[in-house]
Formats: structure tokens, C-alpha cells, sequence
């Protein structure tokens, strides 16, 4: 029983249904109710087979466009029948055969009117709506010259009845409407309070990273100006012993130029990683340590580091996208080797239970204890690079539904360590 409760509230008011749908199926619902309710009033007070009969017709009508639109989803057609057969011509019929202005028919034209209004959309909302208060005016006016056209009641006890039946039941079902209408406006408030606190946060971090960008920006574009200046005024005066000194600024310029382009770079793959997710495939991560460390490893040893692989000749496999483990592991060994002179770089790699653990180890300047905590915020630097890097290797990481820890000691160097899920054939991730 209570399934079927369930079902029944989700297939015509489930919050996946439009509002109008939703209002729609209430307003159907409501007024085969009433009029079955109306088909036994008239039966019990004799009110004549006119009426009697106009309210049968009714009942099937709002049965049948409820199972209708429910089947097939054509729910502006049934708007439209609704309105002309049972408001714009039901309705007047009813008026006539049940008392006229003397019964509970006005009621119910409040209710065809809101029902209009609240189902149709802007001028045709407006246009429709208008057409029946001059309709209903109209056969109020008919009724008032012609009585003889009304079939008046009988009893003042039936005409009591009439009226509240009339009010109770459309006073229900508007009520039901402007419950409906006034939750999903809660709602809708509510979702837009969010949305726009998530505005303001995302605002706040664009705003913060194109700070942290520009002031970034700023420090490389000034070294080049000032030893292209420099060399420039160099070469106007022809010194022979100046070469030295120009080669010095080209390297500079050189320098500042490469750590620009990188900058650039860190910042577009790191808007990328955020806009979609790539597709995944089974990587080799020894493979992946093992190619990227012999890229780097000329680098290293240009600054006199030892660079060491301890890695498994068996493969390591974790489900995830090459180019992102690779962009990984370069940004880990870039600021090692930055950190790291005369000194060591160890990269290891282990199966863990259902996990791949890898690290990379260095004997470098190690990091202050007081950005430890803060390392993996854009923009947090000891001032040797962008401060993007350690924020896209997290991204990363996390993409890959893994993790990344880092352990350090200043003046006694640094450890990072990265977890990702054991790729198994069954599936992507091995089951935990």
C-alpha cells in the first residue's frame, strides 16, 4: 500500500514534473472530485438531469485529460480543452440548469479564471482569461433578463447546499494551488540564495587568482625589461668587454621568459582540469615515473643532485589519463630539482593493499612550517615559483580518486606521497 502511495505521488507530483503539470494533475484531480461530489448533491436534492448530467460530463472530462496528458505528455493540449469544453462551455450550461447567479456557479468561475491564468503563459494568459470574465458576465446579464432560462431551486436548503459545496470545494482546490505555487517559489528562492553564495565564492577565488597571476606576471616582465634595456644600451656603446655582460642579460631575459611560458601553461591546464574531465585508461605509473624522471633527470644533474628509481620491473597499473600523471609528476620533480642542490632525488613506487603508492624524495631546502598547512592553495609560494603547481598536482590527484600528502622539514628536504586506486581487470578500481 504504501509503495503504491509512493508511485501515485511521484508519477503526478514528483518534483522532476514541471509546476504547471504538477498544478495541473492537482486542479484535474480536484475537479473530478467536485463534480462527482456536485453529480451527488444534484441527486440527492433533485436538482433536474441538466445538471445532474452537465456535472457527469465534467467528472469524465477531468478523469480522461488526467489519464490523458498523464500517457501521453501533451499537456498544453489538455490545458486548452480544459479551458474552452468545461470552463467556456460546461460552465455556462451548468449555470443555467443549476440556479444562475442564485448557486454556487461563481465559485466556480473564480476558479476557471486562476486555473487560466496560472496554466497559460503571458498575453495568452492574459487575452484567454479576459475572454471568460466577459463570458461569465454575459450569461450573469442573460440570466438577469431571461430567468425564465434559469432552472431555479427549489428549496432555499438546496440552494444553501449548492453554495457551499461550490465554495468549499474550489476554496480546497485553490488553496492546493497557492500551497504548490508558493513551495516551489520557496524553493526557487532557496536554490538562488545558494547559487548566488556560490557566486560570490567563486568571484572571490577568480579574483584572488587573478591577483595571484598578475603579481606573478608582473616580477618576469620587469626583469626582461630591465636587462633588455640593459642590453640594448650595451650594444649602443660597442664595448668589447661588454659581451660578457649582454650574454648575461640574454640568459636572464632568457630565464624569465621560459618561467613566463610556464606560468602561462599552469594556469590554462588547471582551467582545463576544472572544465571537464578527460578519459581514462589503463596506465603503467612505473612507466609513467620512469619517462618522466629520465625527461627531468638532465635538469637535475645540471644542479649536481643524484637522481635514484626504486620502482618494480612488474607494472603498477591505476585507471587514469597520461598527459595528467605526467603534468603530476613533472610539477612533484620541478620543485624538487628548484629546491634541491649538490643534493638527492629518490622516486619510489609500491602496491599497498588495493592502493599504488608512489614518492618522490628530496634532500633539499624542505618547506616552512607555517605553509605546510596552506601548500596546496593556489597562489601559496615560498616565493620560487607561481604558486599553481602543487594546486594543479591535488586537482590531479583527485580526478584520479586518489590522494597526495607531503612531509617536510625545512633545511632537511622534502616527501611527497601519492595514492591511487589499484587498477583490477573486473573494473576500474579494485574494490575496497
Amino acid at each position: 500500500m504504501r509503495n503504491r502511495r509512493i508511485q501515485f505521488i511521484s508519477r503526478y507530483f514528483g518534483h522532476d514534473l514541471d509546476f504547471r503539470v504538477r498544478l495541473f494533475n492537482v486542479l484535474a484531480m480536484g475537479g473530478t472530485v467536485i463534480s462527482f461530489a456536485m453529480v451527488l448533491v444534484g441527486i440527492a436534492i433533485d436538482a433536474g438531469m441538466g445538471n445532474i448530467g452537465g456535472n457527469f460530463i465534467s467528472v469524465i472530462l477531468s478523469y480522461g485529460l488526467l489519464r490523458y496528458s498523464q500517457r501521453t505528455g501533451r499537456y498544453q493540449l489538455c490545458y486548452f480543452i480544459t479551458i474552452i469544453a468545461i470552463f467556456m462551455v460546461l460552465f455556462p450550461v451548468l449555470f443555467f440548469t443549476a440556479g444562475g447567479y442564485h448557486s454556487g456557479m461563481s465559485s466556480f468561475f473564480v476558479f476557471a479564471v486562476a486555473f487560466t491564468i496560472l496554466m497559460l503563459e503571458g498575453k495568452r494568459a492574459i487575452a484567454v482569461s479576459f475572454a471568460e470574465v466577459i463570458l461569465y458576465l454575459s450569461i450573469c446579464i442573460i440570466a438577469f433578463r431571461h430567468p425564465e432560462l434559469v432552472n431555479p431551486w427549489e428549496r432555499e436548503q438546496d440552494l444553501l447546499t449548492d453554495v457551499i459545496v461550490g465554495f468549499v470545494s474550489v476554496s480546497v482546490v485553490l488553496g492546493t494551488m497557492l500551497y504548490f505555487h508558493f513551495k516551489l517559489y520557496n524553493e526557487q528562492q532557496k536554490q538562488l540564495a545558494e547559487q548566488n553564495i556560490l557566486l560570490s565564492q567563486l568571484n572571490r577565488m577568480k579574483t584572488e587568482l587573478f591577483a595571484n597571476i598578475s603579481h606573478e606576471l608582473k616580477t618576469p616582465l620587469t626583469v626582461i625589461s630591465v636587462h633588455a634595456q640593459r642590453a640594448e644600451a650595451l650594444l649602443e656603446l660597442g664595448r668589447d668587454g661588454d659581451l660578457e655582460k649582454i650574454h648575461e642579460s640574454h640568459a636572464l631575459v632568457y630565464d624569465e621568459a621560459m618561467r613566463l611560458s610556464r606560468l602561462v601553461d599552469s594556469t590554462l591546464r588547471l582551467a582545463f582540469l576544472q572544465e571537464a574531465g578527460e578519459r581514462k585508461t589503463t596506465q603503467d605509473i612505473c612507466s609513467i615515473l620512469r619517462t618522466t624522471a629520465e625527461a627531468y633527470r638532465s635538469l637535475l644533474e645540471k644542479k649536481g643532485n643524484t637522481l635514484l628509481l626504486s620502482l618494480p620491473e612488474t607494472p603498477l597499473l591505476v585507471y587514469g589519463h597520461a598527459d595528467q600523471l605526467v603534468q603530476l609528476i613533472s610539477n612533484l620533480l620541478s620543485n624538487a630539482g628548484a629546491h634541491t642542490k649538490q643534493g638527492h632525488i629518490h622516486i619510489s613506487a609500491e602496491q599497498q593493499d588495493e592502493e599504488i603508492v608512489f614518492h618522490i624524495t628530496d634532500t633539499g631546502t624542505g618547506i616552512a612550517l607555517e605553509l605546510l598547512s596552506r601548500i596546496f592553495e593556489r597562489g601559496i609560494t615560498d616565493g620560487g615559483g607561481s604558486g599553481l603547481g602543487l594546486s594543479i598536482c591535488l586537482q590531479i590527484a583527485h580526478d584520479h580518486c586518489g590522494e597526495i600528502m607531503i612531509d617536510s622539514v625545512q633545511g632537511e628536504g622534502t616527501r611527497v606521497k601519492v595514492k591511487l586506486p589499484l587498477y583490477r581487470e573486473e573494473g576500474s578500481y579494485a574494490e575496497s
